[in-house]
């Protein structure tokens, strides 16, 4: 990579510290290589029941809204705000709508502007994905997909637009129970943590880009961390990366969660060949739990 396109890549890196669950989905980080599923014709598909999961409480609910800054070094490149909304009902349930946005600010967007917005709608009673929509623009780039999951046949249906570009249209048989990029992110902070022991890694299956891999973070136990000038009571965890092109050692892309009900994503911290990437909260309302924050 040379050193303008890393330059470049640095606020697009940010903004989807968190869009993709803390994970940096623009560079080929995944210790565990994608699988290219097979194309299915939709009218073969089999009807199977809506996946169960046991969620005895859940972290999150409508209501809630969550604000990030995001720093290269000590400079304030970009901010992000996620917010979740209650969806109507839908022939399962409730559904829940996760509204995510990030936007270039300052000197980076003057010669690299970034405004990317990710929707979801999950179902409420199991945070499984039902349609996805990513609009994405970033400097002369632009790309746009819609995704539905069709939980009766473990599939999922895609659109995707470039710019320049035909439309592509897929069917894709699914493995099993499925996250998109946003949906992953709440099924972590839905994770049990209680029987967590240091060292356990947890994992997600994700759907990304037309692809289907697994998620993994590694847990790295509890420690207090200062948030935005207050202390917070944190689980630490590292996502399992590729070293060599973007980080030297395998720790460094830290996550801090708070450690209470709510498992919000309070700081990700990733050390880079070429500095530091910061993304810290600086606003959180409509918590369905208690925090953990120390006054």
């Amino acid at each position: 990579m040379t050193a303008v396109g890393f330059i470049r890549a640095i606020p697009r890196t940010m903004l989807r510290l968190y869009a993709m669950g803390i994970v940096l989905i623009s560079l080929p980080i995944f210790a565990q290589k994608p699988i290219q599923l097979p194309e299915v014709n939709s009218d073969t598909l089999s009807t199977l029941d809506f996946p169960e999961v046991s969620i005895p409480t859940s972290a999150y609910g409508p209501g809630e809204r969550l604000e990030y800054t995001f720093r290269y070094g000590f400079v304030h490149a970009a901010e992000a705000q996620i917010e979740l909304k209650a969806a109507g009902r839908g022939p399962n349930g409730p559904q829940w709508l996760i509204d995510a946005r990030g936007r270039s600010t300052g000197t980076f967007s003057w010669f690299f502007k970034v405004d990317d917005r990710y929707r979801t709608t999950i179902d409420a009673a199991t945070g499984y994905p039902l349609h996805f929509i990513r609009d994405v623009q970033e400097g002369g780039y632009t790309i746009d997909q819609d995704y539905r999951f069709d939980w009766s046949t473990q599939s999922v249906r895609t659109l995707t637009s470039k710019r320049g570009k035909p439309l592509k249209k897929h069917v894709f048989q699914l493995p099993g129970p499925t996250h998109d990029m946003i949906s992953s992110i709440f099924a972590l902070r839905n994770l049990d943590f209680d029987n967590l022991q240091v060292g356990d890694t947890a994992k997600v299956p994700l759907f990304m880009d037309e692809e289907w891999l697994e998620l993994e973070v590694v847990y790295r136990g509890k420690v207090e961390q200062k948030v935005n000038g207050e202390k917070w009571p944190c689980l630490l965890f590292h996502p399992v990366i590729q070293t060599g092109r973007i980080w030297r050692n395998p720790d460094d892309l830290s996550v801090f969660i708070s450690d209470d009900a709510n498992h919000i994503p309070l700081l990700a911290k990733s050390n880079i060949l070429f500095g530091t990437v910061q993304m810290e909260l600086t606003h959180a309302s409509g918590l369905r739990n208690p925090s953990s924050r120390r006054d």
